[in-house]
């Protein structure tokens, strides 16, 4: 099937398959998923499945947010009811504006792209690795640190299920420290949140 050559009469209303409308909608979706992967992080017992879903799901959102709102801000710019924000002089350059607006961008675009692709894609974010990791309470890192496989990683946690929970860790290779994705998603998350508001999309809309 050739592609389209004229524009589609509903071109204007992606609410039609999506019941969203505006970036603001597409935010609150992004928002609800990182609601869901905070209650998964958050829950005793915390369930590696539930948490890993609910983290791409929520990089899949973020990254399609990102489309969303470049389109409704070209489409307003043309029609002259809006103006780009500050620091962003074409919206050629919105990648590299996002850039340097929203925290962890790279990581959670690379994290969308290759979940959806199932290729690794780590453009942005080079040799990024975002695993699963265990998280505990102060007093028990140290006997965490002794457990000297997965098996005995396992039966730890299963043992302090009460107060033991997995996330996921954000790093590139060669690095010993992680950022725990509950921490970058939030970064990202409420800089998106700025940002919309500074361009004028906001509840109303």
């Amino acid at each position: 099937m050739g592609r389209r050559t004229e524009r589609h009469e509903w071109a204007d209303h992606p609410e039609l398959l999506t019941s969203l409308r505006t970036p603001w909608d597409k935010f609150r979706k992004a928002d609800w998923n990182f609601s869901r992967y905070e209650y998964e992080v958050s829950k005793r017992p915390c369930h590696i499945e539930d948490v890993s879903f609910a983290a791409l799901d929520f990089c899949v959102s973020l990254t399609a947010l990102r489309d969303w709102t470049k389109t409704a801000l070209a489409k307003d710019c043309r029609a002259g009811r809006r103006t780009l924000p500050s620091g962003l002089g074409n919206l050629d350059d919105w990648q590299q504006f996002l850039g340097g607006a929203i925290p962890w961008l790279s990581a959670i675009e690379a994290i969308a792209n290759t979940t959806k692709h199932g290729k690794y894609r780590d453009d942005g974010w080079p040799k990024g690795i975002a695993m699963l990791a265990t998280f505990v309470p102060p007093h028990l890192e140290e006997e965490k640190d002794n457990c000297q496989d997965g098996l005995a990683l396992f039966n730890f946690m299963q043992r302090y299920w009460d107060v033991a929970w997995w996330d996921i860790a954000l790093r590139q290779h060669g690095q010993k420290e992680a950022t725990p994705g509950n921490v970058a998603f939030r970064e990202a998350l409420d800089a998106w949140q700025t940002l919309l508001t500074d361009c004028g999309f906001n509840a109303r809309d």
